[in-house]
């Protein structure tokens, strides 16, 4: 019996033994799974830093990237000039100031209260926004007219002459009781020039101009066709609804202005003696 409780406790410290190691290489398996050495953590993280950016870097990667647009984008963001408007701008600058004058029998006169009724009349444009025209200002990208009564008419584009129609006096000859007799006689020289390119201008805009100098060019010194051609180009509803945009606040600012100045000009030719007694003849 002694030697069986021997034999037992011999066999259950084997059997512990045993356990103890099974537990132990578990722990390890476990353990080598879930937590690698430090020295391989810190490789690896250090390493995942390096290859991911920083969150303001990120910030200005994406807005840098939303900033610039694509190719493609910028292509159509310009706006290009098609082949015939380059190639007629090419011949308006080498051409120059072109020079026409008047036939000889011509007895148009540069009437400037005819004028002003032709574009009212043929628009929707008021008197009063006529005859104050010129507050649009040379950043006006518009047609508009410079017009001095009996000498001279000119059709401006962005506050740059488009074309012109100046009283000139020429040499004449007449037979006279049949002696040749010279003299000079009233004409018109018509100019046209070419179109001035300036900021905030687009394709349109040079193709306007090139259109109006391109058609009084074909009048041949005509003055009464050139005229009309000048005041039918100002009048144009597009071009009217561009003026009335760049002039009614100004009329208007410039008209409450007057009117201001008009009821002081009043208040000042009554006095202050007629304020006064007019004030004591209520008490």
């Amino acid at each position: 019996m002694f030697l069986g409780l021997i034999v037992f406790a011999i066999l259950a410290a084997v059997a512990m033994t045993i356990a103890l190691r099974a537990v132990r290489s578990l722990v390890r398996r476990l353990t080598g799974r879930d937590k690698e050495p430090e020295d391989k953590k810190d490789k690896k993280s250090s390493s995942k830093e390096e290859k991911k950016p920083s969150e303001g870097e990120s910030k200005k990667e994406a807005k840098s990237a939303e900033a610039k647009p694509a190719p493609e984008e910028e292509e159509e963001a310009q706006e290009t000039i098609p082949e015939e408007t380059g190639n007629r701008y090419a011949m308006a600058v080498r051409v120059g100031i072109f020079e026409a004058f008047s036939p000889e029998e011509s007895d148009f006169k540069i009437d400037e209260k005819a004028l002003a009724d032709e574009c009212v009349q043929g628009s929707s444009l008021s008197y009063l926004e006529y005859n104050n025209r010129e507050l649009a200002g040379d950043d006006f990208l518009g047609f508009n007219l410079i017009v001095e009564e009996g000498s001279r008419m000119v059709l401006t584009y962005g506050g740059s002459a488009v074309a012109s129609m100046t009283v000139i006096e020429r040499q004449s000859t007449a037979i006279i009781n049949g002696e040749t007799v010279s003299g000079t006689m009233p004409g018109y020289r018509i100019n046209t020039f070419p179109p001035e390119l300036k900021p905030g201008m687009v394709v349109g805009d040079l193709e306007r101009m090139l259109e109006a100098a391109e058609h009084i060019r074909g009048l041949q010194g005509d003055p009464v066709l050139v005229s009309r051609a000048m005041s039918t180009f100002f009048t144009e509803p597009e071009n009217i609804a561009r003026l009335k945009g760049s002039i009614d606040r100004k009329i208007q600012s410039k008209e409450s202005v007057n009117k201001s100045i008009e009821a002081s000009r009043k208040q000042a030719q009554k006095g202050p003696g007629k304020q006064s007694g007019h004030r004591q003849s209520h008490k």
